[in-house]
């Protein structure tokens, strides 16, 4: 073989070997560095309860009634509720504050096994009624047991916006979030730069409604019945942050 023909198998060679090398470089370049670019974090979680002024109180009436014929029994019922919304209406409530939650007609066997042995008819209904102005309660229970309401469910006392309360909630979430953060960063020679996510972990969801029950309401006496609401309510949330540090 000539001394050029060896010349160039060295160059080939040569070049070979060094597109090797460049390739094996940046394979291994690449394995030995996956976290490249990815911002340094700190996660915090935070919680925050917000009292709100309840402004709003919900009565559960029950009328029941109950007849041989399924259809006198739920006419009769009907015309109870009729009176009961009368009632209510007469002492200033309006009807969009006043909702039928449940009706139920069902049949029942009486005098099982004996010669009197009959069926009849039990009909109920529902009625919730949304109270603004408190001292109104116990005159809208008397009034409407009186119209032949049998039963009194409760009272509970609500917030007309509690998306409103649960907003102002998950804000001082946040702003205690990020107080921990910058804390936690300080302390490492870091600063807060932003938020990479964000997560509610938990709440109640809205303003926890405050049940005073009355099942125990002596109805002859409920002229001199009141009920008294509570300070306020409460909304808790939990919240979950991560933010990127530099």
């Amino acid at each position: 073989m000539s001394k050029r023909t060896w010349t160039g198998v060295i160059i080939i060679a040569a070049s070979v070997v060094t597109l090797v090398a460049v390739i094996t470089s940046s394979a291994f370049g690449q394995a030995a560095s996956p976290a490249d670019g990815r911002p340094h974090t700190i996660t915090v979680s935070a919680f925050a309860t917000i009292s709100t002024t309840p402004d709003e109180a919900v009565i559960t009436f029950g009328i029941h009634t109950e007849h041989a014929d399924s259809v006198a029994a739920l006419n009769q019922n009907a015309r109870i509720v009729n009176d009961v919304l009368a009632a209510m209406k007469a002492l200033g409530i309006t009807e969009r504050d006043m909702e039928t939650t449940n009706v139920n007609i069902s049949p029942q066997t009486i005098n099982r096994g004996t010669t009197s042995e009959a069926t009849v008819y039990n009909a109920s209904t529902t009625l919730s009624v949304t109270i603004a102005d408190f001292d109104s309660i116990g005159a809208a229970i008397r009034d409407g047991v009186e119209a032949g309401a049998t039963r009194v469910s409760g009272v509970r006392f609500g917030v007309a916006d509690p998306t409103g309360a649960k907003k102002r909630a998950l804000e001082s979430a946040v702003e205690s979030a990020r107080a921990k953060a910058d804390a936690l960063a300080g302390a490492a020679g870091s600063s807060v730069t932003g938020v990479v996510q964000i997560r509610e972990t938990s709440s109640t969801g809205e303003p926890r409604p405050y049940f005073s029950d009355a099942r125990a309401l002596a109805y002859d006496e409920a002229a001199a019945f009141s009920v008294v609401p509570p300070r306020d309510i409460e909304t808790k949330v939990t919240i979950q942050v991560v933010w990127s540090i530099s």
